[in-house]
């Protein structure tokens, strides 16, 4: 089978799959990260970090929680009392009710933040094709839980898309390489097909978003 057929046989099985977990990278100026289960009925569930702090990420279809890492909150004071310092009592208070707690939002408010974008399938990957005319392998082999990958490449530049397949046994991706924009973003993928099972945080683990809005100053993510 040629480097292209794999690929396409690749692509067939990313874009036919109903869930996976997903764990890598947005190259931007700001380092994100994502740890992230989700499927096409618009659940998911994870982690999303910016600069190596993470928050926690809980999607049910169009209702969203985040609870904030003790760092990110500690960082927000931090931005508050240097640039905001009118603001920081109520910053203080918002911190005090958000600490250990979900904070509620709309999801699509969340779907805006770089990573939790991927959470949205239909979006995220609308671009990555279903098909390619030509493809070659890239680079060399990687070693991954103790299996050997090759990278299979078509286009080039922002249109750049690539597939991380076994060397030996199989097209199935383990890893996707393409572009947002003129963002790279670099995912291993596995769990294919598990369902996502998720619920909502307990009501009195939950804040809702109206209560600690002074925390909207200075991230990516609502309330970071």
């Amino acid at each position: 089978m040629s480097d292209t057929q794999r690929m396409n046989e690749s692509l067939k099985s990313f874009k036919g799959y109903e869930s996976f977990r997903m764990k890598g990278e947005f190259r931007s100026e700001i380092s994100v990260g994502v740890d992230l289960r989700a499927d096409r009925q618009g659940n998911c569930v994870g982690t999303y970090k910016q600069n190596q702090v993470p928050d926690e990420i809980i999607i049910i279809r169009d209702r969203g929680w985040v609870r904030h890492g003790d760092k990110n909150l500690d960082e927000t004071r931090k931005f508050a009392k240097i640039y905001m310092p009118d603001k920081l009592a109520a910053v203080d208070e918002a911190i005090k009710k958000s600490r250990g707690k979900y904070v509620e939002y709309p999801a699509r408010d969340l779907l805006e933040a770089p990573g939790v974008f991927l959470c949205a399938f239909h979006l995220a990957f609308m671009k990555v094709p279903a098909k390619v005319s030509r493809a070659k392998e890239m680079g060399n082999p990687r070693t991954r839980g103790g299996e050997r990958t090759i990278q299979l490449t078509h286009g080039s530049g922002a249109g750049e898309v690539s597939v991380h397949v076994p060397e030996k046994g199989g097209n199935t991706p383990r890893g996707i390489e393409f572009n947002l924009g003129d963002v790279p973003v670099l995912l291993e993928l596995d769990e294919y097909d598990r369902p996502v099972t998720v619920k909502p945080p307990a009501p009195a683990d939950v804040v809702q978003e109206k209560e600690v809005r002074a925390l909207d100053l200075a991230s990516d993510l609502p309330g970071d």
